[in-house]
């Protein structure tokens, strides 16, 4: 029986003379490989739909022995027309779609993943977003959707409230913020321990609760920036194994 669901297009291959594969996020299944057949000559059943960063309605049926998936149709809900327009723009959104298929995504992580970059295409869409800090925002805030919620605003040690001085530190394995009074305690932090003044914890708990579409107007002064892409490139590291070389991600 065929459903229908909307869909992210993240890559689009080629085989055989007339057919294509397709790699697709949606709200409930999560990261999966469908098969147009016939795609690159339909001038109906797919017209716009089978390009990477389309948003699709895609009506989702399965092979004769449902060992796998095949597209029937599509109806284009948007092709972000300024992201791909524009090379800036087009980087940022192929970053975002790289780190989301080097995470991974099970129909369990599915919805608030596809959410968040149905947002953030649509935030670049609008032309938002800064090439060297939108796809750091996307990185962390992809994180913190799978679960990985620091408390940014209270030391994990004594429970006290961040307050205006420096002198804290974040234990990046922990996912933990200590207090200079804890600090001062002689208890040693395990693991990497990353200081931090508290400026950028307020920073980074702004990143938690945020959505893309603020961050189109994100102004933070330029050491705060430093350190907060620093911190989430750690953490990321430590938390989801993956970081960024080489125009590609590699498993740490």
């Amino acid at each position: 029986m065929n459903t229908t669901e909307k869909a992210l297009v993240l890559k689009v291959g080629c085989f055989r003379e007339a057919d294509c594969w397709v790699r697709l996020l949606t709200p409930s299944r999560g990261i999966f490989n469908g098969f147009a057949f016939g795609g690159t000559r339909s001038r109906r059943r797919f017209v716009g739909c089978l390009d990477p960063l389309s948003h699709v309605l895609f009506s989702i049926g399965s092979g004769k022995r449902g060992d796998y998936i095949i597209l029937e149709e599509g109806s284009l809900l948007s092709n972000f027309p300024g992201v791909r327009t524009d090379p800036g723009r087009t980087g940022m959104a192929v970053n975002c779609v790289k780190f989301v298929e080097a995470v991974g995504v099970d129909p369990g992580d599915a919805k608030p993943v596809y959410e968040l970059l149905l947002e953030t295409l649509s935030m670049l869409e609008s032309g938002g977003g800064s090439p060297d800090f939108a796809p750091w925002l996307f990185r962390a805030k992809l994180a913190f959707e799978l679960g990985f919620e620091p408390d940014f605003l209270a030391c994990g040690r004594c429970g006290e409230p961040v307050g205006t001085g420096d002198g804290y530190r974040f234990a990046v394995e922990r996912g933990q913020v200590v207090c200079p009074t804890c600090l001062s305690g002689g208890k040693p932090l395990e693991g990497l321990a990353h200081p931090l003044s508290s400026g950028v914890l307020r920073a980074l708990d702004w990143v938690q609760r945020s959505r893309p579409a603020q961050w189109a107007s994100v102004a933070m002064d330029a050491d705060v920036r430093r350190q907060v892409s620093r911190l989430i490139e750690l953490f990321v590291a430590y938390h989801l194994g993956l970081s960024w070389e080489n125009g590609v991600y590699k498993k740490v």
